[in-house]
C-alpha cells in the first residue's frame, strides 16, 4: 500500500538518527570478567600486527559495547565463526598462563576464551 505522506502507526515512535558510534564504549575484559550477548556488527583490518577484528556486542550487563578480540576469540573471528546476530560468550580466564617464547623470553598472560550455543 502506498500513501502521500507515510506515518507510524499508533503506538510506535520513529526513529530519530543521532551519531551515538563514539559514544559506543570499548570494553577491556580483566580476569574472571564476562561478556555475553548479541553480536551486533563485526569488523575487521589489518594492522601493522596482523589482523584485528572488533565486535560490537549488545551485552546483558553493561549495553552496547566494543571489544577487541584476543585470544580464542580473534581466532574464532579469523576462522568465520563469528556472525553478526548470533549469540556470545566471551571471558578472561582467572588463572594465568605462562607462554615460552622462540626466544626463551616468557610471557605471562590470561587467556579469553569463547562460547556459542548448540553444544550438547
Amino acid at each position: 500500500m502506498s500513501t502521500d505522506k507515510p506515518t507510524p502507526p499508533d503506538g510506535f515512535e520513529q526513529f530519530e538518527s543521532a551519531d551515538l558510534d563514539g559514544e559506543v564504549p570499548t570494553v577491556e575484559l580483566g580476569p574472571g570478567d564476562v561478556l555475553e550477548g548479541l553480536v551486533l556488527d563485526f569488523t575487521e583490518g589489518e594492522g601493522e600486527y596482523g589482523p584485528w577484528y572488533r565486535l560490537k556486542i549488545k551485552d546483558e550487563s553493561r549495553g552496547v559495547v566494543r571489544y577487541f578480540a584476543k585470544g580464542e576469540v580473534k581466532r574464532a573471528a579469523a576462522q568465520d565463526r563469528i556472525e553478526v546476530g548470533d549469540p556470545i560468550w566471551v571471558a578472561m580466564d582467572t588463572e594465568e598462563t605462562t607462554l615460552e617464547r622462540d626466544d626463551g623470553s616468557t610471557h605471562d598472560y590470561h587467556p579469553t576464551m569463547v562460547a556459542f550455543p548448540g553444544g550438547s
